[in-house]
């Protein structure tokens, strides 16, 4: 019989060569890492951090623009997005208490906000208003939101009917949190207002813009209203089109210089930012019926926008596409970016947002865009 000092031993030394091996093994039984190489990767702006809000509808499509800027040769600029944030909470406000209460109030939107905000306030860049004090590292709008809720709230109770104050009060808690909107700012030694840099150095067109969607509950190739709460404007101006015909103009752009945003489903088990890729039964190609069965028993939400900004190819040469996420440059493997697959965007995408150029002739002439 071994002496208990032996046997203490001989347990140490087993543990020690079990631990030893246990890295090994677990690598085994992981997934293998996707090898993923790009075939166009275009210019666009650093990886952002939205972090506590809901505004990856203003993210992305900020990103969008500044992407674009850079296309048409106008520079490069960090845009900011918290003064979009503000200007359309404001609006939702409005809306929400013409509604009744009966209307979304929340943080979420989609990018047609940005486009309309510009047009109608302007934009400054993210030095002139980052939408944060200085003693702040990080957005965070938890808070805010809430405080805006309660408020709203309280103002829908009043009778027989809201007052003048209501809205000077949200610009109140507006201000409090996000700071007050800047009236001008100085561009090149020279003083202007958000709507002269929009207009004047930046020079977007926002009508050259449009969204795109794909569900057979409703006409194609016809304007529609994509109805999801985060729709809170009843917008009925987004395309909608086969589900082919989208796939193709998401190619077409990526392939003649043209980025995309991407607004969608990211809950599903098979998107892994951590990984740095997202697939979603890549054995088949998702159909328009499985797209519209998916929407209707909520297995496709609208979760999510992103930024395509390229194209690539997997280690099998399946096609994914390069998408620039905002949860900041340290989450995953690829500074922030993430690959989906080709039939992950075909299957749970619902809306995206394009210049009206990156639409091939064909498909834009059935839309009778001119």
């Amino acid at each position: 019989m071994k002496k208990p000092h032996t046997r203490k031993l001989l347990l140490l030394v087993s543990a020690a060569f079990l631990f030893a091996h246990l890295p090994a093994y677990a690598q085994q039984q992981e997934e293998p890492a996707k090898t993923f190489t790009d075939i166009k990767v275009y210019d666009h702006t650093s990886t952002k951090n939205q972090a506590g809000t809901g505004t990856c509808w203003c993210f992305s499509a900020i990103s969008f623009l500044e992407s674009e800027l850079i296309r048409m040769g106008k520079g490069q600029y960090e845009l900011s997005e918290m003064f979009i944030v503000h200007h359309v909470y404001l609006e939702k406000a409005r809306t929400y208490m013409r509604m009744h209460g009966n209307n979304n109030f929340g943080p979420g939107g989609l990018g047609h906000d940005v486009f309309t905000a510009i047009m109608e306030h302007g934009i400054v860049t993210d030095e002139d208003y980052s939408g944060t004090w200085a003693y702040e590292t990080r957005h965070n709008h938890g808070e805010l939101h809430r405080a805006l809720r309660a408020y709203m709230d309280a103002v829908l109770r009043s009778r027989p009917g809201p007052s003048r104050k209501w809205e000077p009060g949200l610009r109140g808690i507006l201000d409090a949190y996000l700071r007050p909107l800047p009236e001008e700012i100085t561009v090149e030694r020279r003083e202007m207002t958000p709507g002269q840099f929009a207009d004047d150095v930046l020079g977007l067109e926002m009508d050259d813009y449009v969204e795109i969607t794909s569900f057979s509950h409703m006409p194609f190739y016809e304007k529609v209203c994509l109805l999801v709460p985060d729709n809170w404007v009843r917008d009925d101006e987004t395309w909608n089109l086969p589900v082919d015909d989208v796939m193709k103009i998401i190619e077409h752009a990526l392939m003649n210089g043209y980025t995309v945003v991407y607004g969608g489903d990211v809950s599903e088990k098979g998107f892994d930012q951590k990984k740095g890729y997202a697939t979603w039964n890549e054995d088949s190609i998702a159909t328009q019926g499985e797209r519209q069965e998916m929407w209707d028993r909520w297995t496709t939400t609208d979760d999510h926008g992103m930024h395509i900004v390229g194209i690539a190819r997997d280690e099998e040469g399946k096609t994914f596409y390069r998408v620039k996420n905002s949860w900041g440059a340290d989450n995953g493997p690829y500074g922030g970016h993430i690959y989906m697959s080709e039939n992950f965007i075909r299957a749970k995408f619902d809306l995206i947002t394009i210049h009206m150029d990156a639409i091939p002739d064909d498909i834009r002439a059935r839309m009778k865009i001119n």
